[in-house]
C-alpha cells in the first residue's frame, strides 16, 4: 500500500511538469496541478509543507512541483524587469533540485510555519522579524499585499533546524521563490 501511495503522489507530481521541468498550465494560471490542490491558506500552506514530512515521499518531486512560471514571477515581482531577472536568478536553484530538494533531516519530524506581507516586510510589522534581514530589503521588489511563508523542519522539542522561506500562493497555486535579494540584474 505505501509503494502504491508513494507511486500515485510522484505520479501527481510529475503529471505537473513539462519535458523540461517547467511546471504544467493548470488552472488557467500556470504551476503544478499537484500544489494547486491546496489552497491558498495557511491550513493550504501548512498540509502542503507537511507531505515533505511523510515518510517515502519523493521530495525532488515535491520540491520541482513548486517551480514557478513566468507568469509566477511576474505575480511576486513588481516589474517586468525584475520578474526576468529573478526567473533567470532561480535558474540554478532548480537545477539543484535533485541533488538537494526540500525535506527534513532524519529526526525532524515536526513543522514550524509562519507567513507575513509583503507590506508588513517592508516596515517590520507583524512576523516579519522572525524572516531572513535579506526580505527588508527585497521587500521593495515584491508586489504589495502578497504573504510569504517560512518554515522549518524540527526535531520534536527542538527550536533549530531545516529552514526554508518563499513559499508563495498565487495564480491558484503554490510556488517558491526564496532569499529574494540573491536576484541579480535590475533591482527597481
Amino acid at each position: 500500500m505505501r509503494t502504491l501511495s508513494l507511486l500515485v503522489l510522484v505520479s501527481l507530481a510529475l503529471a505537473g511538469c513539462k519535458k523540461d521541468g517547467a511546471a504544467e498550465a493548470g488552472g488557467g494560471g500556470g504551476g503544478s496541478t499537484l500544489t494547486a490542490k491546496f489552497p491558498g491558506t495557511e491550513a493550504g500552506a501548512k498540509d502542503l509543507l507537511s507531505t515533505f514530512l511523510k515518510q517515502g515521499n519523493d521530495n525532488v518531486a515535491l520540491t520541482l512541483a513548486l517551480k514557478p512560471s513566468s507568469a509566477d514571477y511576474r505575480a511576486v515581482f513588481a516589474t517586468e524587469e525584475l520578474a526576468a531577472a529573478a526567473e533567470k536568478t532561480y535558474e540554478s536553484l532548480w537545477s539543484a533540485v535533485p541533488k538537494m530538494p526540500i525535506g527534513p533531516k532524519e529526526g525532524q519530524t515536526e513543522l514550524s510555519m509562519l507567513s507575513a506581507l509583503t507590506d508588513e516586510l517592508k516596515t517590520g510589522a507583524g512576523n516579519s522579524r522572525e524572516f531572513p534581514g535579506g526580505y527588508k530589503q527585497a521587500s521593495e521588489w515584491l508586489k504589495p499585499g502578497l504573504r510569504v511563508y517560512r518554515w522549518k523542519f524540527l526535531k520534536p522539542g527542538e527550536r533549530l533546524g531545516m529552514a526554508f522561506d518563499g513559499l508563495y500562493h498565487v495564480n491558484g497555486h503554490w510556488v517558491l521563490m526564496p532569499k529574494p535579494w540573491r536576484i541579480k540584474g535590475p533591482k527597481a
